[in-house]
């Protein structure tokens, strides 16, 4: 990151303003995930939200749009960054997502922490499953959460 808007970033947040898209994942680096992943935390802005289809859609409905529950719970954005690929051998990948790989990213908020799961896009270039659960891209979290959650 450049020294420059490292230290707007940093001034941004002890100000307590909203960051813009460049604390976002790069989407360069992780093509449409990364682009999906903004979308979302860009409130589905500019018709994006299309790109979710079938339990994505569902997923991404509590993300798309005006919500002021969901920005007072959560608080403001303090920054996200893609974790890790994961693929069919991770139990918790399997069970949601039927082995397909999924790019995780974690997203930390004022008061919140999240993980999203987002499987790569299919042929038609829309993504057909998202998951968000609370907690960290840990591994250790989903381990916890899969005890919570049981086993299928």
């Amino acid at each position: 990151m450049r020294p420059i808007l490292a230290i707007t970033l940093a001034a941004m947040a002890a100000l307590g303003t909203g960051l813009s898209s460049a604390t976002f994942a790069d989407a360069t680096t992780y093509g449409e995930t990364a682009s999906a992943l903004r979308c979302l935390l860009d409130k589905g802005q500019n018709g994006c939200g299309a790109v979710f289809v079938g339990n994505a859609s569902r997923a991404a409905r509590f993300w798309v749009g005006q919500n002021p529950n969901r920005d007072v719970e959560l608080g403001a954005l303090v920054s996200s960054g893609y974790a890790r690929t994961e693929t069919g051998d991770n139990v918790y990948i399997s069970r949601f997502f039927h082995g397909r790989t999924a790019d995780l990213y974690e997203v930390k908020f004022k008061h919140s922490i999240k993980t999203f799961y987002f499987a790569h896009p299919e042929a038609d270039g829309k993504i057909h499953d998202l998951l968000v659960r609370g907690g960290s891209a840990d591994p250790a979290d989903e381990r916890r959460d899969m005890f919570v959650q049981g086993p299928g």
